[in-house]
């Protein structure tokens, strides 16, 4: 479509304004699934345009043509466009639904990993694991990512992740999460090991200030001294300390995947 064409190039060179105007002229040119569509990409993704003055939020509106599309035509992108939206702003049954319907149409990695990252979200970590696996079955690339969130789903389940955690490579594994997920499988003697480098390279939550306090408390009490009396103020009770880790909540990588219908690079 020549409307879809000059739109897509102008959102490749950030030209927001020109190409809400290309996008509109679409829409009211040749109204359909795919003019609609990108319409309603382009308002959640970048809001509306104005030629003088910062753009403004337009998730709602831009829903709205992401269901008008829906009404024309049964798209792949258009399903992932309303699951990606329902999943962030919305109704996360919703989003799995759409993740399902759109795994109907397309074989690709990315969706089974995100129907996983909607189930763990609701708490069916049994149905994520399984859409992780298949994901990881597929993937070409986000492998680590994918692994990740496999682990997790499995820890929930109580089963063994062990040969999946062994094969994340620590470029894509940070030492902060590798230490949460030894930590919550009961191995604090290794995650002990990590300790230091946690304290010295990442920011964190109370959760996980809790867990490294606890983790700390059970191997060496002389390293105590890593925290101040504030922090010992709010997790040196252990029960307290329990409580608060028990909050804690990993959240799955939704895996990227262009939304705009006629686009051919991505």
């Amino acid at each position: 479509m020549e409307y879809t064409d000059k739109a897509l190039e102008l959102i490749e060179n950030e030209s927001w304004y020109d190409a809400q105007s290309m996008l509109k002229s679409g829409v009211e040119n040749m109204p359909g699934c795919e003019s609609y569509n990108n319409m309603g990409v382009f308002y959640i993704d970048n809001g509306i345009q104005h030629k003088d003055k910062e753009s403004t939020e337009a998730g709602e509106l831009g829903y709205k043509y992401l269901k008008m599309a829906e009404h024309c035509d049964i798209n792949y992108k258009n399903l992932v466009a309303i699951a990606e939206y329902n999943y962030y702003y919305g109704d996360c049954n919703v989003a799995c639904k759409y993740f399902k319907k759109a795994s109907e149409l397309v074989d690709d990695y990315r969706v089974y990993n995100n129907l996983g990252c909607g189930c763990y979200k609701l708490g069916g970590y049994i149905k994520a694991a399984m859409y992780f696996d298949k994901a990881l079955k597929k993937a070409d690339k986000n492998i680590d990512d994918i692994k990740i969130s496999y682990c997790y789903a499995l820890l929930k389940c109580n089963e063994d992740f062990s040969e999946i955690f062994a094969k994340i490579s620590d470029e894509k594994w940070t030492v902060l999460d590798r230490f949460i997920l030894l930590y919550l499988s009961g191995d604090l003697e290794n995650a002990y090991k990590l300790v230091d480098s946690v304290i010295g390279e990442w920011q964190f939550d109370l959760s996980v200030l809790a867990m490294l306090y606890d983790c700390v408390e059970e191997n060496n009490i002389a390293d105590l001294s890593k925290f101040d009396d504030e922090i010992k103020k709010l997790v040196n009770n252990r029960s307290k300390r329990q409580e608060i880790i028990k909050e804690y909540k990993y959240t799955p990588v939704m895996l990227w995947q262009c939304k705009y219908i006629g686009c051919e690079k991505h």
